[in-house]
């Protein structure tokens, strides 16, 4: 697994961060053909590979192949598990033309991607709830990001009037309540509280938890939305010995080149008290 590890950081290295042209970094290969309710399979793929090129951007030049999507009944997830040929594997859990909701499914695992989830599988790193943050904060972004590209570049002309739904549908989770800190607790304080719950089980009460840090995590990427780029090199330190959430940041900074440094130590201070 450390091979793998250095392996990837040294393919990183050697991409481009920002590509001279605009190739896909995945394709979408949808396999449950026929359990999407009264959505259309062609009309589903448009939907997500209309995804793959609003977070295009975050990527680093990355490029993911086939990433075969499946229909599932429980939970979404990007399973371990490859297809026969190496593919990645996506479940997702949406049912009809409800692409705000296949956005949000889709783009949070899409991250679980970027952030080499499969490099620390099984919360070997005990800090897999700080990536389930992450992801859902990514989700996030992109519903935004979807608004304003199905305003201008929808997946059919016949779609543009959709756009404005990626963004009722963020406001709509942003505002619920379990996301919101307690009157006057800080951030640091709040993990302090719950940090052992969240080490021992990454998505702790239905993902309130989680939900709840993604909207703290939100604002650094806001403020510079390149700061994403950040996430893909995620999972790459040695988890062998120390587990802290301090090791884990301290990690995913050394890791990340020089200009994706600053969103980590940001991030860093947020969660952690007498953080430098």
């Amino acid at each position: 697994m450390r091979y793998l590890k250095i392996l990837l950081l040294c393919l990183l290295a050697c991409v481009p961060a920002i590509p001279s042209a605009f190739v896909a970094p995945a394709q979408i290969t949808l396999e449950s053909q026929n359990n999407w309710g009264d959505a259309n399979p062609q009309d589903i793929q448009a939907a997500l590979q209309s995804v793959i090129e609003v977070i295009a951007p975050y990527t680093a030049g990355r490029k993911f192949g086939t990433i075969i999507v499946r229909k599932s009944n429980a939970a979404p997830i990007s399973l371990y598990e490859k297809g026969v040929n190496g593919e990645y594997i996506i479940m997702l859990n949406v049912q009809g033309r409800h692409w705000s909701q296949l956005a949000y499914q889709f783009s949070h695992e899409m991250c679980h991607l970027m952030s080499n989830y499969d490099l620390a599988p099984n919360n070997i790193s005990r800090q897999q709830w700080f990536e389930e943050a992450l992801c859902e904060a990514f989700s996030l972004f992109t519903l935004e990001r979807m608004a304003a590209y199905w305003a201008e570049h929808p997946p059919y002309p016949g779609w543009k009037d959709y756009a404005p739904r990626f963004t009722e549908y963020l406001q709509d989770n942003m505002m619920q309540t379990h996301r919101r800190l307690p009157l006057g607790m800080k951030l640091p304080t709040w993990y302090q509280e719950y940090h052992q719950l969240l080490s021992d089980d990454p998505i702790a009460r239905d993902r309130d938890l989680n939900e709840l840090v993604a909207n703290q995590l939100l604002p650094v990427f806001n403020a510079n939305p390149e700061n994403w780029m950040a996430i893909n090199y995620l999972n790459l330190g040695d988890d062998r010995g120390d587990k802290s959430l301090q090791k884990y940041l301290h990690d995913w900074e050394q890791n990340a080149p020089p200009n994706l440094q600053a969103p980590v130590r940001e991030i860093r201070k947020l969660l952690l008290k007498n953080s430098a």
